[in-house]
C-alpha cells in the first residue's frame, strides 16, 4: 500500500512556482499593505461597532483581497482561496459605494431600506458568493459585473459634488473631494490598463508599481485618519457625532456674536425666502467670509447642512400658512415657491421628513 501511494504521488504533476527577486519584493510590499489595512480595520472596530466602522472594515477586507489576488502568482496556486478573494474583490465597488454614502449622508442606514430591497440584496450576495466564490468567476457575468461596477462609482462622484456646497461639516467636505479625486484617478488607471500595452500590463515591473501604489495610498489614508482630516471635527470612522442644536446667543463665542446677531436679524427679516439661497449668497449679504459662516452655523448652531438651517425658518413659516384658514385656497406650490424652494418635490420631502406628514395632510388637519 505504501509503495502504491509513493508511486501515485510520484506521477502527479504538481505545478511549480518560481519567484524572482522582484516577485519576492512585490509580495513583501503587498503583505505590508495587507498588514496595515488589517491593523486599521481592527483598530476601528475595537473602538466602536457602528455602521461606518463595519463598512470601513469590510472595504479594507475587499482591498486586501484585491491586493492578494493580483500577486505575481499563477491562479492554479491559489486553490479554493482564489474564489474567496475574487468574491471580495468583485463586491468592493459596492461596499465602497455604501461606505461613501454613510460618510456623506446623515440618514443612510440599511434599517431604513424597504424589505424587498433587503431581500434583493441578500439574494444578490448569495449569487455573487456562488458565481465568484464557487465558480470562480467563469462565465459572461464576470464581464457584465465589470460594467455594472461603474454605476456606483459614478454615483459616488455625483452625490459628492452635488451636495458639496450645502454641506457645512468641513471634514465631510474634504471627504467628498477625496472620494471624487480618488475615483477619478481610479478611472484613469483602468483606462490606462485597457488602452496600454498588454506586455507592460503583465510585466513584473507593473505589478510592483501597483503594489507600491497600494501601500502608498493606504499609508496616506492612515496618516490623514490619525493626524488630520478624519479627526478634526469628530466625523471619523469611530465616533458618531451628535451636535446639540442651539441658537442661544449665550452659547456663541465672542468672536461670532456680532455675525450671529446680523445672521438672526437677516433671517428674521425674511431673507431665507430668497429662491434657492446658498451659503455663499448669505455670506455676501452679511459681509462675512463664507468659511466663518459655515463654522458658526455648523459648530455653534448645530446644523450639518445649510438646507437644514434654512428649513428651520422655512418650515415653521409653511406650517403657519397651512394652518391659517384665510390661506385655505392658496396652492401649496405657491407657498413652497414663496418660501424659496425650487420645486414642490423638494418642499414635500423636507416637510414630511420634519413633520411626519405631507403638506396636504398637514393642512387637512386644520380643515376639520
Amino acid at each position: 500500500m505504501l509503495k502504491f501511494t509513493q508511486f501515485l504521488f510520484s506521477h502527479i504533476k504538481k505545478p511549480k512556482m518560481y519567484l524572482s527577486s522582484l516577485d519576492i519584493f512585490d509580495l513583501f510590499i503587498r503583505f505590508l499593505t495587507v498588514g496595515q489595512l488589517s491593523l486599521l480595520g481592527i483598530y476601528v472596530l475595537s473602538k466602536s461597532c457602528n455602521l461606518k466602522s463595519v463598512l470601513a472594515t469590510v472595504f479594507a477586507v475587499c482591498l486586501c483581497s484585491y491586493i492578494l489576488l493580483t500577486t505575481p502568482i499563477a491562479d492554479e496556486h491559489y486553490g479554493l482561496l482564489r474564489g474567496i478573494l475574487l468574491f471580495f474583490t468583485e463586491i468592493s465597488p459596492y461596499i465602497m459605494w455604501c461606505f461613501a454614502l454613510s460618510l456623506v449622508k446623515d440618514d443612510f442606514h440599511p434599517k431604513n431600506w424597504p424589505t424587498f430591497i433587503k431581500v434583493l440584496l441578500a439574494l444578490t450576495l448569495l449569487w455573487f458568493l456562488y458565481f465568484f466564490g464557487y465558480l470562480q468567476g467563469v462565465g459572461v457575468f464576470h464581464q457584465v459585473n465589470h460594467a455594472i461596477q461603474l454605476m456606483p462609482l459614478l454615483h459616488i462622484i455625483f452625490i459628492s459634488i452635488k451636495n458639496l456646497a450645502d454641506d457645512l461639516v468641513n471634514t465631510r467636505r474634504n471627504i467628498r473631494m477625496i472620494l471624487v479625486v480618488s475615483i477619478c484617478l481610479y478611472f484613469c488607471f483602468i483606462l490606462a490598463l485597457e488602452l496600454g500595452d498588454s506586455s507592460l500590463r503583465d510585466s513584473p515591473i507593473f505589478s510592483l508599481m501597483n503594489a507600491f501604489l497600494a501601500l502608498l495610498s493606504t499609508s496616506v489614508f492612515s496618516w490623514f485618519y490619525y493626524k488630520y482630516t478624519f479627526k478634526d471635527e469628530g466625523l471619523d470612522l469611530i465616533k458618531e457625532t451628535n451636535i446639540k442644536q442651539t441658537s442661544s446667543i449665550l452659547d456663541i463665542p465672542i468672536v461670532y456674536k456680532d455675525v450671529h446677531q446680523k445672521l438672526c436679524q437677516t433671517m428674521q427679516d425674511g431673507f431665507y425666502m430668497e429662491t434657492q439661497l446658498t451659503i455663499k449668497e448669505l455670506s455676501q449679504k452679511l459681509l462675512t467670509p463664507e468659511h466663518q459662516l459655515r463654522e458658526l452655523i455648523n459648530r455653534h448652531l448645530g446644523f450639518r447642512n445649510f438646507s437644514d438651517y434654512l428649513n428651520s425658518y422655512r418650515l415653521p413659516a409653511a406650517c403657519a400658512q397651512l394652518a391659517d384658514a384665510t390661506n385655505i385656497r392658496k396652492p401649496i406650490l405657491t407657498i413652497a415657491l414663496e418660501l424659496g424652494y425650487g420645486s414642490i418635490a423638494t418642499f414635500n420631502r423636507a416637510f414630511k421628513a420634519k413633520m411626519g406628514a405631507t403638506p396636504k395632510e398637514y393642512r387637512r388637519n386644520f380643515q376639520k
